[in-house]
């Protein structure tokens, strides 16, 4: 009777250690796969997003900074001919406020979610330095009329540019679509209406068009390069 009663304690359950056995329940191994499983996904999604994370939590805190500090980052083109040129980048991380913040921060994840698959991190990194440079640049060089720049916009059309000439091979109906939607806004900016003042009463300021021009045209620079360099198909074996 006593031994009846040790060998029902001292039975496994369901879920748990088998102590007969030596080995795991199933109801764990399920956990277990499971977890690894989480695991894994978390570790590919960080793997493919870390960089895009980095750039919207930059651009959300950015928006917390005063008003004079916002000032001191911006393109000033008296300043950057002083010797600031720490303007020409950092003005594309700061903008007017709320509303402008996060039509930025939803185009850039638009942008970034649509061509995951095609962009790696370090490639999103170096496409959205080099647009960057390049809206700034641009609103330097040829924008004096300009008194003070900020905003992520001109580089979300220049890492756009540059990610459809990328994603061509693997949904070109994507990129057709970004490519004909870009075609039609520059044609609509540069040649018929301007400015959008609705989007200048929501973000607070002039919308600066031109940037939108300067950023497509260094990510089409980019992206043609980075294809012949990077993302051509590899030759087919005999």
């Amino acid at each position: 009777m006593n031994c009846k009663h040790r060998w029902a304690r001292s039975k496994p359950s369901d879920a748990g250690y088998d102590h007969l056995t030596g080995r795991t329940s199933m109801s764990d191994q399920i956990d277990l796969s499971q977890e690894a499983a989480a695991r894994r996904s978390f570790n590919e999604f960080f793997r493919q997003w870390w960089f895009s994370v980095a750039v919207m939590l930059l651009i959300c805190l950015t928006t917390l900074l005063p008003a004079s500090t916002i000032h001191d980052l911006a393109l000033v083109h008296d300043k950057v001919s002083d010797g600031e040129f720490w303007r020409i980048i950092s003005s594309q991380f700061v903008h007017l406020g709320f509303n402008h913040t996060v039509l930025n921060l939803v185009g850039y994840l638009i942008v970034s979610a649509s061509f995951r698959e095609d962009i790696t991190p370090t490639e999103e990194m170096t496409a959205l330095g080099i647009c960057a440079l390049g809206v700034g640049m641009g609103i330097y060089l040829f924008n004096p009329e300009i008194g003070w720049y900020v905003g992520l916009s001109g580089a979300i059309y220049g890492i756009l540019t540059h990610y459809l000439i990328i994603g061509w091979r693997r949904s070109a109906i994507l990129s057709a679509f970004f490519g004909l939607y870009l075609i039609g806004k520059f044609v609509y900016e540069q040649l018929i209406a301007g400015p959008d003042t609705v989007t200048a009463d929501l973000i607070g300021g002039a919308v600066a068009i031109d940037s939108h021009l300067y950023g497509a045209i260094t990510g089409l620079v980019t992206g043609l390069i980075s294809l012949w360099l990077f993302h051509r198909p590899a030759p087919a074996q005999q």
